[in-house]
C-alpha cells in the first residue's frame, strides 16, 4: 500500500488518481508508455491511491451521515436478497449526492485471450467475472432471476426502497400470505383428509381446493427462480459467453454481439442496485493491459468494444488503456477491418479516449530508487511489472541468494556447514579457474559494480526502462562469474564492466557494428604485423565508430529496425569517447552475453555484400570503397575504363584541379561533376557506371538508376541521380533516435 509520496512516479499517480475520483463516469483513460516502462507497477500505485482517497471520502461520510456502508456478508447479504426480491431500488437525491465511492479493479491481460475468434467477448467475460468476485456469487444470482421485474427508480423520493405489488398488495405482504394459505390449506388435509358426501363437505372441499391452487401457482413461480438462481450460480454468466464464443457459427452472428452488450447492460443495472443498497457510488475499473501484444484485427475489436459496449451514459465503469500507442496506431492503420475508415490511427485513437495520460520519462531519483529495489531484492517491481520475460526472473532469483548474504555481511558461515554439492561446486569453480585467493571475493566485486551505478556520473546512462534495468543488474552479475573462471580477479575492474553491460543493453546496434569494424580491420593484418596489429589495438573505440560513420551512414536504411533498438546516441558518445579501446573490447567480448550476435552477424554480411560481392560482380565501384579513395586513387580508378590517352589526361588533370576525391564524387551533384569534367556522352556513361553507380536506362522502362545495395534511386536520366549519401552524417544521431 502506497502512502507516502516519494518519487516524481508517486506525484504523477496521485494527481491521476484525485482525477479518477471526481471524474464523471463512464470513461476511457489511455495511459501511454513505451514497452517495459513499468505500466502495471503504476497501475498498482494508482489503485492504492484511489483506494486510499475512497476509505477518507467513507469516514467522512459516515460522520456526516450517520449511517454505515453495509457488505453483502452474513445478515447484510439476506437482506440484500430480500430486498431485491420484493423492492424497486430508488436512485434519491440524497444517494446522489454522496461522495463515497467504493471501487472495484479488474485487469483485463489480452493477450491470454489473443488465440480466440472474438478478443473483445474475453474482456466482457474478465468483466463478468470480475464482479461476481468481487461482490459474491449470491447476489447477482439472485438478481439475474428476478432483474426483468424489478426496475430502477430515478425520482425524487425520500425512501430508498418501494415495494413491488402483487394485485395492488405489498408482494411480500401477498408472499407471506401465499405462505399462510399453504400451511393452512396442508394442516386441513392432513387432518380432514377431503370430505365429500354433505355440505360442509363440499365447502371444505372446494376450500381446499382453491387454496391448493394458489399455492400450487405460488410454488411453481417461486420454484422457478429458485432453478434460475441454482442455474446462475452453476453456470455463470462468464461460461455462458464463453461457450458462445468458441462456437464459430454463434460468434459471428449479430445476435452475439447483442446478447454481450444485453449482459453489460444487465451488469450496469445490477451495480445501480448495489449502490443503493451498499450506500455508495461504485465505480468499476477495467484495466486492459497487453493489447499491443496482439493482432491488428483483434486490436481493433477491443478498441471497438470499449468504444460500444462501455459507453453507456449511465455505466459506472472506467476504462484504462494501458499500452504503446505507437503500436496500437499501427494496429489501427493496418487493419484490414478499418480500410478506408481510420487511415489516420492518431485520429481513430482519440475518439475512443476521454483522458489522454503519457506516462513521463523517469527523472534520476526515480530511477535511482528503483535500481536500489532491485539490487536490494525488495521484489515488488518484480511480481507488479508483467512486462518482463521469465529468464529475468529466474535469474533474478538466484541472484537473491547472493543479495541476502550481502545483506547480512556480520554472519559468519563455516565452510563445514555448508551441503557437500554447495561446497564442492565452489571449491570446483576456483580450483578451475586457478586463481583462489588472488584477488577481492566476487560478492565484492559484484558490490562494487553495482554501487558504481549511482555514481553522479552513472546517473544519465541508467535508462527509465524497468525491463533494460533488470537485464542490467543480472548482467552484471553474471559477467563477473563468468570473468573469474578465465582472469585473475585483480585483473577485473568492476566500474569497465557496469560501464560494458550499460553499452551492450542500451546500444546494441552500433556496439556490434563497433564490433564488426574492429573484427574486419584485424582480419586485414597479416600475422606478422604484430607491431602493427599492437598499435591498433590501443585504438579508441570512437575513433574506430567515428571513422566508419560515413560507412553506417550509407547503410543506415538496411539497419533501421536495428538502429531502433538504441538509446540516446548523444550519450552513447559521452560514454563511449575515450573509455574503452579495442583492446577492451576483445577483452570483455567472450564475456558479453547480453548482446544479441545475429546483429553483428547481420552487420558482417552487408559490410561484405557492399565492399566486395557488388563491386566485383557489377564491375563498378561501391560507395563504401569509393568514400576512401583519395585524387591519386581516383585518377589511378580512372585507366581502368579505357578512354583515349589524351582524354586521359585531360580528365585526370581537371580532377587534381578540382581535388575530386572519393568523398567529393559521393556528396556532389553528378551535373556538376559532369560540366567539370567535359565529358561527352559515351565517357560519362563509363565514368558515372563505375564511379557513382548510375546505370543508364532501359529501354523499355522508366529511367530509373538502381543504386548500390537494396536501395533504389529515383528515376533519373543518365547524366544525373539522386546521392545515395545526401543526409548528412548528423542525421546519424537524430533521425535513428530512440527514447525506449
Amino acid at each position: 500500500m502506497v502512502n507516502k509520496i516519494i518519487t516524481k512516479d508517486d506525484v504523477y499517480c496521485y494527481s491521476l488518481a484525485k482525477a479518477l475520483y471526481y471524474v464523471v463516469s463512464p470513461v476511457t483513460v489511455g495511459f501511454y508508455a513505451p514497452w517495459g516502462r513499468r505500466k502495471d507497477v503504476l497501475l498498482n500505485r494508482i489503485e492504492s491511491y484511489l483506494c486510499l482517497e475512497a476509505r477518507k471520502k467513507e469516514q467522512e461520510e459516515i460522520e456526516r451521515t450517520g449511517q454505515r456502508t453495509r457488505k453483502t456478508t452474513g445478515k447484510d447479504l439476506i437482506k440484500l436478497i430480500f430486498l431485491m426480491i420484493f423492492h424497486h431500488p430508488v436512485i434519491t437525491e440524497k444517494h446522489k449526492q454522496r461522495e463515497n465511492i467504493r471501487y472495484c479493479f479488474i485487469r483485463f491481460s489480452a493477450w491470454e485471450y489473443a488465440g480466440s475468434d472474438q478478443l473483445w467477448a474475453g474482456m466482457v467475460t474478465t468483466l463478468c467475472d470480475g464482479i461476481e468476485s468481487f461482490f459474491g456469487l449470491a447476489p447477482i444470482s439472485v438478481y439475474r432471476a428476478v432483474a426483468r421485474k424489478t426496475k430502477i427508480i430515478d425520482a425524487p423520493l425520500k425512501q430508498e426502497w418501494v415495494t413491488k405489488k402483487f394485485l395492488c398488495i405489498p408482494l411480500w405482504v401477498a408472499t407471506l400470505l401465499m405462505i399462510t394459505i399453504g400451511i393452512t390449506v396442508g394442516a386441513l388435509i392432513m387432518i380432514f383428509g377431503f370430505p365429500f358426501g354433505n355440505f360442509s363437505g363440499d365447502l371444505l372441499g372446494a376450500a381446499e381446493g382453491v387454496g391448493a391452487t394458489v399455492v400450487g401457482i405460488s410454488a411453481a413461480g417461486a420454484i422457478r427462480i429458485a432453478i434460475v438462481v441454482i442455474r446462475n450460480a452453476v453456470v455463470t454468466q462468464k461460461g455462458k459467453v464463453e461457450q458462445q464464443m468458441n462456437r464459430s457459427d454463434m460468434s459471428s452472428q449479430l445476435g452475439f454481439m447483442s446478447n454481450v452488450k444485453a449482459e453489460v447492460k444487465i451488469i450496469t443495472r445490477y451495480l445501480q442496485v448495489m449502490e443503493v443498497f451498499q450506500r455508495q457510488k461504485i465505480r468499476v475499473i477495467l484495466e486492459i493491459t497487453n493489447l499491443d501484444q496482439c493482432m491488428p484485427d483483434k486490436v481493433v475489436g477491443v478498441l471497438n468494444a470499449m468504444n460500444i459496449l462501455l459507453s453507456d451514459p449511465n455505466a459506472p465503469f472506467i476504462s484504462i488503456l494501458a499500452v504503446d500507442p505507437h503500436i496500437i496506431v499501427d494496429c489501427v492503420e493496418s487493419s484490414l477491418l478499418l480500410k478506408g475508415m481510420a487511415d489516420n490511427g492518431y485520429e481513430f485513437l482519440n475518439r475512443i479516449i476521454t483522458l489522454p495520460f503519457s506516462i513521463p520519462r523517469m527523472n534520476c531519483e526515480t530511477k535511482l530508487c528503483i535500481l536500489r529495489n532491485i539490487i536490494e531484492g525488495k521484489g515488488e517491481l518484480i511480481r507488479e511489472d508483467d512486462e518482463d520475460t521469465a529468464v529475468d526472473i529466474d535469474i533474478l532469483s538466484e541472484k537473491d541468494q547472493l543479495l541476502r548474504q550481502r545483506i547480512t555481511p556480520n554472519i559468519d558461515v563455516n565452510i563445514n556447514d555448508m551441503p557437500l554439492a554447495v561446497r564442492s561446486s565452489n571449491e570446483l569453480m576456483e580450483s578451475e579457474s586457478g586463481f583462489l585467493d588472488k584477488g577481492p571475493k566476487t560478492k565484492t566485486l559484484i558490490d562494487e559494480a553495482f554501487r558504481y551505478l549511482f555514481d553522479e556520473n552513472m546517473k544519465d546512462y541508467i535508462t527509465d526502462n524497468v525491463v533494460h534495468i533488470r537485464r542490467m543488474v543480472n548482467t552484471i552479475t553474471i559477467t563477473i562469474r563468468l570473468m573469474i573462471r578465465e582472469v585473475p580477479k585483480s585483473q577485473i575492474n568492476p566500474s569497465k564492466v557496469a560501464e560494458w553491460v550499460i553499452l551492450a543493453t542500451q546500444w546494441p546496434c552500433r556496439l556490434s557494428w563497433i564490433m564488426q569494424c574492429v573484427e574486419d580491420e584485424q582480419q586485414k593484418m597479416c600475422p606478422n604485423e604484430q607491431e602493427t596489429n599492437g598499435e591498433y589495438s590501443k585504438t579508441f573505440l570512437w575513433d574506430v565508430f567515428e571513422k566508419s560513420l560515413e560507412e553506417l551512414d550509407a547503410l543506415k536504411i538496411s539497419l533501421k529496425h536495428l538502429l531502433e533498438l538504441d538509446g540516446d546516441p548523444e550519450l552513447f558518445h559521452q560514454l563511449l569517447c575515450e573509455s574503452f579501446t579495442v583492446e577492451d573490447a576483445n577483452f570483455f567480448l567472450p564475456f558479453t552475453v547480453n548482446l544479441d550476435a545475429s546483429i553483428k552477424r547481420h552487420m558482417e554480411l552487408l559490410r561484405g555484400s557492399n565492399n566486395m560481392f557488388e563491386s566485383k560482380k557489377s564491375n563498378r565501384l561501391s560507395t563504401l570503397n569509393l568514400l576512401n579513395l583519395s585524387v591519386d586513387e581516383v585518377c589511378k580508378e580512372m585507366n581502368k575504363l579505357g578512354f583515349r590517352e589524351e582524354r586521359l589526361q585531360l580528365y585526370t588533370q581537371k580532377i587534381k584541379d578540382h581535388n575530386l576525391n572519393g568523398r567529393a564524387l559521393v556528396y556532389s551533384n553528378n551535373n556538376e561533376i559532369r560540366e567539370v569534367l567535359g565529358m561527352g556522352l559515351g565517357d560519362w556513361t563509363l565514368f558515372s557506371v563505375y564511379f557513382l553507380g548510375v546505370l543508364p536506362p532501359s529501354p523499355t522502362a522508366s529511367a530509373t538508376a538502381p543504386v548500390i545495395g537494396k536501395q533504389e534511386a529515383p528515376k533519373v536520366n543518365a547524366g544525373s541521380r539522386e546521392n545515395v549519401l545526401k543526409p548528412s552524417r548528423l542525421s546519424l544521431y537524430i533521425s535513428e533516435d530512440n527514447s525506449s
